[in-house]
């Protein structure tokens, strides 16, 4: 649903929906919407452990950085990155973007909280890792040989 703000200002949850006037964006550089399909929303990137890039179109990106605390809790930062606004309109919505923000981070961030209540449950006793997460795999040998069993 388009809420009347995201239509007056064109911009909201997933960012503004206006090009940036750039150059050097079609195609996309790096990889980025490396089909180069029109209807492209996003690609994401995550860099082992606890950083992602998250490549929206058109031209905006967003980080999020998660830091353990403890063993079963951390703090979740995103950062949001927009071309320099050229006036006050995509200076606004700039904002819009980021303060609809918070809806979006909310999503991404529960994976990690609902993940960590099914571990602690013990409900389920194997829980698979992919390619994406060979560095976990060697956690428990490093912790074993510094002298740490818990």
């Amino acid at each position: 649903m388009v809420k009347p703000i995201e239509r007056i200002l064109r911009s909201g949850n997933f960012g503004p929906w206006d090009r940036p006037d750039i150059t050097g964006l079609d195609p996309l550089p790096g990889g980025v919407n490396p089909s180069g399909h029109r209807a492209w929303g996003n690609d994401s990137y995550l860099f082992f452990p606890n950083f992602m890039i998250l490549i929206w179109a058109p031209g905006w990106y967003l980080t999020y950085h998660y830091w353990p605390t403890a063993y079963n809790q951390h703090v979740f930062e995103g950062t949001l990155y927009f071309v320099p606004p050229k006036n006050a309109a995509e200076r606004l919505r700039h904002e819009l973007a980021a303060v609809t923000f918070k809806e979006f981070a909310l999503q991404d961030c529960n994976t990690l909280e609902a993940t960590q209540t099914m571990l602690e449950s013990r409900a389920v006793r194997d829980f698979p890792l992919n390619d994406q997460e060979i560095l976990i795999r060697h956690l428990p040998r490093a912790r074993h040989a510094r002298g740490d069993h818990s």
